[in-house]
């Protein structure tokens, strides 16, 4: 076995990987001042390298629309790029300030914004449905009322995979998301709550509670408090590009041989399990928040924090929006995950030892995406981390 052989065995996916991905069963004032305005390559003491030649390698071997990627380690972004086209058939190209659909990456944003309410005291960790929602407890199954906010956002709740009772789409969402609520817990639990069953549904009701708590929509929530600060101007939900445009890219099917464009997303009240699309360098400032343990920036969540949405349960290796392991290049924890809304795809690694993340993504999804993205990444893993 060659030496990136041994690397790419050894970057593969806990034994969850396809539990990590999101799919779908049915249809398809002032301004906070960004703590990585130093990171741009217009201010940057080095320009990020250019990815582009190794991902047009990529993505010639295997067919792909587009294929992007980037690195990050200890605040620096290291290199970024893309290469492809926004929509198969077109002649508009991807660029690296193109936003990318991340699918269940989401999840990982949502548990870190009930992170915040937790230190502020507004949630507990041990909260149950039955206390966070009183005037739905007589009508909650019994077997609901005790699941806490930590039991959701591991997995473990007893929800399934999906429902897809959202109410009536001219709803506004937050009226959608309690239907959905209404619709999950006033039934008998899928699976006995504690046993972990990788869920969409589960991350949906944290939406509900986190609008419960502040008031707003789960949309403004994280656009206030994640990002905003961390300066994702390009941060977004549902399709990156607008109906019928090329502005941004489309995503694509593999169907009869080769990949075919797709417009669309899941429901918007889905979107605190992957709804969110940004640019690459943008989503790599959220993968070094984790990285940096909330050093970079400072001040939005303290360390300890961290550690609660690393740890998984005893025996588990999924956490909170995060599956974990470990490796040798990463000196230690590794934190991953996928997403796909069923037209693109989205891989994340990141290891908090050293500060380094590693991204990367296609307007696409198939049966071979996660192969081919997990080469990209070992690549770039070989080539940075050390």
């Amino acid at each position: 076995m060659s030496a990136r052989q041994t690397l790419l065995s050894s970057l593969g996916h806990p034994k969850l990987r396809n539990r990590l991905t999101m799919k779908r069963r049915t249809f398809l004032g002032l301004a906070l001042a960004s703590p990585y305005a130093v990171l741009t390559p217009a201010n940057a003491a080095e320009s990020p390298d250019d990815l582009h030649d190794l991902l047009a390698r990529q993505r010639q071997s295997s067919g792909l629309p587009a294929i992007a990627a980037g690195v990050m380690k200890q605040g620096r972004l290291l290199a970024v790029g893309a290469e492809g086209f926004r929509k198969a058939g077109a002649n508009a190209a991807v660029t690296v300030h193109d936003k990318f659909h991340i699918g269940s990456d989401t999840k990982a944003m949502t548990a870190t914004l009930a992170a915040m309410l937790v230190v502020e005291g507004k949630l507990r960790w041990n909260q149950t449905l039955a206390e966070i929602f009183p005037e739905r407890a007589a009508k909650m199954h019994a077997a609901y009322r005790s699941v806490t906010l930590e039991m959701l956002l591991t997995h473990r709740a007893g929800m399934a995979h999906d429902s897809h009772d959202y109410g009536a789409r001219n709803d506004p969402v937050t009226v959608q998301r309690l239907k959905y609520l209404d619709a999950t817990i006033n039934q008998p639990p899928t699976t006995t709550p504690g046993e972990f069953v990788y869920s969409n549904a589960g991350y949906i009701v944290v939406g509900t509670i986190l609008e419960r708590i502040t008031g707003k929509p789960w949309e403004t929530f994280i656009s206030e408090r994640l990002f905003k600060p961390l300066g994702m101007a390009s941060a977004g939900f549902g399709p990156p590009s607008r109906p019928n445009m090329l502005d941004q890219p489309w995503g694509h099917v593999f169907a009869a041989g080769h990949y075919q464009p797709r417009y669309g997303d899941n429901p918007p009240a889905l979107g605190p399990a992957g709804t969110v699309h940004c640019s690459i360098s943008d989503y790599l400032k959220f993968a070094d928040f984790h990285a940096s343990r909330g050093k970079r920036p400072p001040g939005l969540l303290a360390p300890e924090l961290f550690d609660k949405l690393h740890t998984p349960p005893a025996a588990a290796t999924y956490a909170m929006g995060w599956g974990t392991g470990k490796r040798g290049w990463a000196k230690g924890l590794v934190l991953t995950h996928a997403g796909s809304n069923t037209m693109n795809y989205f891989i994340v690694w990141i290891a908090p030892t050293i500060e380094f993340s590693v991204v990367a993504a296609s307007n696409a999804a198939g049966p071979s995406l996660n192969k081919e993205l997990d080469q990209v990444v070992g690549k770039l893993v070989q080539r940075y981390a050390g």
